[in-house]
């Protein structure tokens, strides 16, 4: 008879055997399908960069980026622009003169432009409250330091410094007509904003019956506003909406108005050349920080207004692709090997 030792030794290993067949068991449960997606089995492509394919395709974005960019340099060339600028201009109200070279026709949009101006500064972006321009006035959170009213305690509506902040001059420009009569350009906001800021951005609190004075009634409008929100149209006010988008660089200009060009047939093709009295209410102060303030006159393109970045920067790299597919050939043609060259590469012998 086998030792009472050996006898539970091989007990042990049986139990230990059976253990590990449990344990590959459950790791045999846990394996992925043998599936091309979940083995990583799924066939693959790779490029190989060669002078055959790497010359041509360089060519190909030349001959492809030189007449995109000319077409966006000639319609930015084309946008009629007429800047001036009131950073200065006093006392307010006052009065300058422009005098337009050229009709500027078809739609026609007025801008103002604010130079130095960082309105892209992290805690100045951070200082608003979405759900309160949706309508609920007691939702300030994030809006410090200008969230509360430190002497009634009420919350500021609308909240935040952007807000704040609201660009407030305002403009009124004449036509100095052959008559000798002044006609006061038409303006309109339609179209001014976009649909998304005016749809699902933007809303006024619910009226229950009342104004929308009475639904302000329980807030306190931002310290550097001149009028109350609900006397401005609150928080669907055309300006506001414009002003809360905020600009990425320090000199921007943002959209005021558009000529209305139903209203008086002296503008139905947009603005006849002449002259132009622009009156400003200029209230905002720029001095502080250095800035620069004007008012823009502009038309549009199909590729939008007047910047020509974007045609010069296509015309900068088709270019550079051309001259560097020149320099890729002579490199191939003086140094490169041909394919019969290297189909007869045997290899390295030791």
């Amino acid at each position: 008879m086998p030792p009472r030792d050996a006898v539970q030794t091989a007990t042990q290993l049986s139990g230990s055997a059976s253990e590990g067949v449990q344990n590959d068991t459950k790791v045999l449960k846990n394996r992925p399908k043998a599936s091309a997606l979940r083995q990583q089995k799924l066939p693959a492509w790779q490029p190989i960069l060669t002078a055959t394919t790497v010359i041509p395709t360089v060519f190909v974005i030349g001959a492809i980026f030189l007449p995109i960019g000319v077409f966006l340099f000639i319609a930015s060339d084309s946008v009629s622009e007429y800047p001036i600028e009131y950073t200065s201009c006093s006392p307010s109200p006052c009065r300058l003169q422009i005098n337009l070279p050229n009709a500027f026709d078809g739609d026609v949009y007025l801008y103002y432009n604010l130079e130095n101006y960082y309105q892209n500064h992290r805690r100045y972006v951070k200082s608003r409250n979405d759900q309160q321009y949706l309508g609920d006035l007691t939702n300030v959170k994030d809006c410090a330091p200008f969230d509360y009213d430190p002497e009634t305690k009420k919350p500021i509506a609308p909240c935040g410094a952007i807000a704040n902040s609201i660009f407030n001059d305002t403009f009124t420009l004449t036509y100095q007509s052959e008559t000798g009569l002044p006609i006061e350009v038409p303006v309109t906001t339609q179209g001014v904003i976009w649909n998304v800021d005016k749809d699902r951005k933007f809303k006024n609190p619910p009226l229950n019956g009342g104004n929308l004075c009475d639904a302000f009634k329980d807030t306190v409008k931002p310290p550097n506003w001149r009028k109350n929100p609900c006397d401005v149209g609150g928080f669907e006010n055309v300006d506001f909406i414009v002003w809360m988008r905020t600009a990425a660089l320090p000199y921007f200009k943002k959209l005021w108005r558009i000529v209305d060009r139903n209203l008086n047939p002296a503008f139905t093709n947009g603005l006849p050349k002449g002259t132009y009295v622009l009156t400003v209410e200029n209230n905002y102060p720029v001095q502080s920080f250095g800035g620069k303030k004007y008012f823009v006159i502009s038309t549009t393109s199909w590729a939008g207004g007047k910047n020509s970045f974007l045609g010069i920067a296509y015309l900068v790299v088709g270019c550079l692709a051309i001259v560097l597919g020149v320099v890729f050939v002579f490199i191939h043609l003086k140094f490169g090997h041909s394919m019969n060259e290297l189909s007869n590469v045997s290899g390295v012998h030791h």
